[in-house]
């Protein structure tokens, strides 16, 4: 932890994929294929990929980010280098003003690392509240539950089962009867929020067309 106003968290994973098919993952459109029920607003993705200045709004890491069942969180592409296989977001919310960084290497054996870097600063009250709460440990068990998703669908082509994160919640230590209300009432009003391009890419998804 770098402090009161900030915190730091790293997770790695070993993906059994060739990193190639794993970094264009990384991507608020072509989530749809890995995360379960994964629903977002792209404010600015003109070519539904991320690119450098790609923008869009979710609402699912409200209870881990904002310590709320539901709140808005903003992700800008502030770098993308497909070359090197990295992707680095910044992320506001009402409590904090984060980074992320997405990096992916070869693991020398056609496999991939992949590398989750979070940066958590608060930006007011609310955010220092997070990190007082055991923010750490519940970004970790955020950044282990994406990982988890990634790897299985990378190694499989399907969607993780949910019983399998369902599991990583109910055995964290991180999170408190409270929290694991706001992920429920989270996981509802998810279901029930509007994603046109969520219904199209399936179906294009599901008809051969991606």
């Amino acid at each position: 932890m770098a402090g009161s106003e900030s915190l730091q968290v790293d997770y790695e994973a070993r993906i059994a994929a060739p990193v190639d098919s794993v970094f264009p993952l990384a991507c608020p459109v072509e989530e749809y294929r890995w995360i379960p029920g994964w629903k977002c607003d792209l404010v600015h993705c003109p070519n539904q990929r991320v690119e450098q200045g790609t923008v869009f709004d979710e609402y699912s890491s409200a209870p881990f980010l904002v310590g709320k069942a539901w709140a808005k969180s903003t992700w800008t592409a502030v770098l993308h280098e497909p070359s090197r296989h990295r992707v680095h977001y910044a992320i506001q919310n009402v409590a904090s003003d984060n980074l992320y960084k997405i990096e992916f290497s070869d693991d020398g054996s056609n496999g991939t690392l992949a590398h989750l870097n979070f940066r958590y600063s608060a930006s007011g009250p609310l955010g220092q509240k997070v990190i007082r709460n055991r923010g750490e440990a519940k970004i970790e068990l955020m950044l282990q539950i994406l990982g988890t998703m990634l790897r299985y669908y990378c190694e499989t082509g399907k969607l993780v089962p949910r019983d399998r994160i369902a599991r990583l919640t109910a055995t964290s230590s991180a999170l408190t009867t409270a929290d694991r209300f706001r992920l429920l009432v989270n996981a509802l009003a998810t279901a029930r929020k509007r994603d046109s391009l969520r219904q199209r890419y399936l179906s294009e998804l599901a008809a051969g067309l991606r």
